[in-house]
């Protein structure tokens, strides 16, 4: 078997069946906790349910598991069996593939690092080896030729095609999320499955997420139901503003790209990061105000005068370089100041520039746009430190070249273009006040903090 083979046979097993990580631990111990506030299991998963079950990673989930029903069905069927020894010989083989392939010192220590027990996995790769034998039944292919894993795909695509694929949408009244002929899966197959299916970012999130939520509303003990629905209001007509505005989705409506999400606006609303939101707007409104807002600028007006002031559009030409030239980086630190320096004085307007940039440039995320970065303030973090102090230092209005300058991955040739002045009160409130519900939240419960499942479940001294 192929390093290919043995990669395609190990995703296939640990996509499609993978054992929920949350019933690894037991149901005593809540979904996860911080600061006192916890999240139990029930609310967990409605959680899951709600962001995830009809978006593109639980739609994924769930043909998977439907597809997993079919094969047994089918193996039931043709009553076809794999035995023992053939089993343990693919398992053989897949040891060694293992091995050859680096990803592992051995098997038990890759199904270790996915948490998916030797005897589990036997189970899947029974399983895809009854995908394999059908197939090739069904497509007459001869003991003596591979049946690829395109062809297999296709035939059992084919299948559920036939017994007619019934997915309905939630909230499965009935229990049933998908039929396929007289096959059901209901919710509590499913849900343990699309659990598993997240990844560990996905479910620290939604936990923080939820958790926060809680602990944002316990500090304003005295905000009455009706206000909390009128700043929920509030904030849904912002995101549905933000998201009218954008051109990427010009001419979609609202519903229609949250549909695009796996989303409702009923589940917008309820969701915990929309509530955050919410509270964190609300705080900053009732214990600041209009004369807050404006202290805050004054106290901190270095702060944000730096990220939000005084800016230069700015476009780079970027080459990769290292202190050491070796196979991987052929050019020094020296060799790619030498190379921009004589490719500057080619440069004398924004349009030689640009044009340069887009033959020169190895920053393949500005090149295409005439290396343009945007609008550069002296403290915008997203730039490097060594460009902004070459923008800025004894720099006055008019448009110039700058640079060479050198980066930790490489050196860069700079245009700064027209430079903003800083934005008046209105535009800077609004900064002031991102800055103050950004705080709110991190004050409130650091992403650090939460305890998860999967933490429990994790060895001793891993997180």
């Amino acid at each position: 078997m192929t390093r290919a083979r043995f990669v395609a046979v190990l995703l296939f097993a640990l996509c499609a069946w993978a054992p929920a990580r949350a019933l690894q631990t037991a149901r005593s111990e809540p979904a996860a906790s911080a600061r006192g506030a916890e999240l139990s299991w029930s609310e967990f998963e409605a959680l899951v349910l709600e962001r995830h079950a009809m978006s593109p990673v639980g739609r994924d989930a769930l043909r998977h598991l439907v597809r997993a029903r079919v094969l047994e069905r089918l193996a039931n069927e043709s009553k076809l069996e794999i035995g023992a020894r053939e089993l343990n010989e693919r398992m053989a083989e897949l040891e060694n593939d293992v091995k050859r392939s680096g990803e592992a010192g051995s098997l038990d220590e890759y199904l270790a690092a996915k948490r998916v027990s030797r005897a589990k996995f036997l189970e899947f790769l029974r399983l895809g080896m009854v995908q394999e034998r059908l197939a090739r039944r069904a497509l007459g292919v001869p003991d003596n030729r591979q049946v690829n894993a395109e062809q297999q795909e296709m035939w059992l695509d084919q299948i559920v095609q036939q017994r007619g694929l019934q997915t309905p949408p939630p909230p499965w009244n009935d229990g049933v999320v998908a039929r396929c002929g007289d096959l059901e899966v209901r919710l509590p197959q499913y849900l343990p499955h699309l659990i598993e299916q997240l990844t560990a970012d996905d479910i620290a999130e939604d936990c923080h997420r939820a958790l926060l939520a809680k602990l944002a509303l316990a500090r304003m003990p005295d905000l009455s139901n009706e206000a909390l629905e009128r700043a929920l209001d509030s904030e849904l007509v912002r995101r549905r503003d933000a998201a009218l505005s954008d051109p990427k989705t010009k001419g979609l409506s609202f519903e229609q790209m949250l549909a695009s999400q796996g989303l409702t606006l009923i589940s917008l609303r309820n969701d915990p990061a929309v509530r955050v939101a919410a509270l964190a707007q609300l705080w900053v409104e009732r214990n600041f105000g209009e004369a807050g807002l404006r202290r805050v600028y004054e106290q901190e007006r270095a702060l944000f005068d730096a990220r939000f002031g005084e800016a230069y559009e700015t476009r780079v030409i970027f080459l990769r370089a290292a202190k050491f030239t070796n196979d991987l980086n052929r050019r020094s630190f020296e060799d790619a100041e030498r190379e921009l320096a004589r490719l500057g004085q080619q440069i004398r307007t924004r349009d030689d520039f640009e044009r340069f940039a887009k033959l020169r440039s190895e920053d393949s995320a500005s090149r295409e746009r005439g290396g343009l970065l945007g609008l550069v303030t002296s403290g915008d973090e997203n730039a490097p430190e060594a460009l902004r102090d070459a923008l800025f230092i004894g720099a006055g209005g008019e448009e110039r070249l700058v640079g060479p300058v050198r980066i930790p991955t490489g050196v860069l040739l700079a245009w700064a273009g027209p430079k903003r002045p800083a934005p008046g009160w209105e535009t800077m409130r609004e900064h002031v006040h991102n800055e103050l519900r950004r705080r709110f939240i991190e004050e409130t419960l650091p992403q650090t903090d939460v305890v998860t499942f999967l933490d429990l479940d994790a060895p001793a001294g891993r997180k």
